[in-house]
């Protein structure tokens, strides 16, 4: 069973996305730039990005995460779209669970 409880393959709106074990999101204080550090890598991330994995702690559901984005953005229903479509990528990177 995988820790979160979840089905691996879910990503519907009640998944509650966290960072997987050893990655780390940090801001470099060299240039400001914030980026995922994982084991022997490091992502370097946008403000969009940086903004969506910073609010992954595991208690925050996807639906709830897109809420906040869209209320702190003022974004329309694409945030929706795009923030599944990128944590599913981070998923499949093994960057969040």
């Amino acid at each position: 069973m995988e820790r979160s409880g979840l089905n691996p393959a879910a990503s519907g709106a009640e998944w509650r996305p966290r960072l997987t074990a050893g990655v780390r999101l940090r801001t470099d204080p060299a240039d400001g730039r914030e980026r995922l550090l994982f084991p022997e890598a490091a992502l370097e991330l946008n403000a969009t990005a940086a903004a969506i994995i910073r609010l992954c702690d595991g208690r925050r559901s996807l639906a709830e995460i897109v809420r906040e984005l869209a209320l702190r953005f003022g974004v329309d229903a694409a945030i929706a779209h795009e923030t599944s479509g990128f944590l599913d990528a981070m998923r499949a990177r093994r960057l969040v669970e």
